[in-house]
């Protein structure tokens, strides 16, 4: 599935919270990619059956390392789920 979210929609907000949010843990974003989801009934819906946005930010490996999971030494990934509608963070997780 491709997610294309309209211009000016609840992403952008959604992604500007989520950036803040990430900015606040002290790690460098260099040494994570993001990966942005539209999360539905089946996956990922918010406390009032909402559908929401999944904005993850995944640490790299180290150059040469293979690991599973979040085993990387050059950050620790976070998932913020946000509205779909508003953009609002409705929660987020973190993997060590």
């Amino acid at each position: 599935m491709t997610f294309k979210p309209e211009p000016g929609t609840p992403l952008a907000i959604a992604l500007a919270h989520a950036y803040e949010r990430f900015a606040q843990t002290g790690q460098d974003l260099k040494n994570f990619d993001i990966q942005i989801s539209e999360r539905t009934r089946e996956n990922g819906e918010d406390e009032n059956g909402e559908n929401t946005i999944g904005i993850e930010f995944v640490a790299k490996l180290e150059p040469g390392k293979k690991g599973l999971g979040n085993a990387s030494r050059l950050g620790r990934s976070v998932l913020y789920i946000a509205s779909k509608t508003s953009g609002e963070i409705l929660r987020e997780a973190g993997s060590r």
